[in-house]
């Protein structure tokens, strides 16, 4: 499971996560309560991609216009 990205907007995500099931890959949104206003920096939601596979499958599927406007988290581990 990697994290694709997080955004402040919640519905943004939800938008990503409904496109991305309606392409097959299974994701979800992600919330740690325990991150919130650590440091002053509040926690936002953030979306899974469920099968590490998948991952270069959505980061395709979101193309150039909206990953420019995201913050895109991908480890390679």
């Amino acid at each position: 499971m990697k994290m694709l990205f997080s955004a402040s907007d919640r519905e943004q995500v939800q938008v990503v996560r409904k496109k991305l099931f309606e392409a097959g890959i299974r994701c979800e949104v992600r919330q740690n309560p325990v991150a919130q206003g650590v440091f002053g920096i509040p926690s936002y939601p953030e979306l899974w991609v469920n099968e590490d596979g998948d991952i270069l499958k959505a980061l395709k599927l979101l193309g150039n216009r909206r990953l420019s406007q995201m913050t895109v988290i991908f480890s390679g581990s």
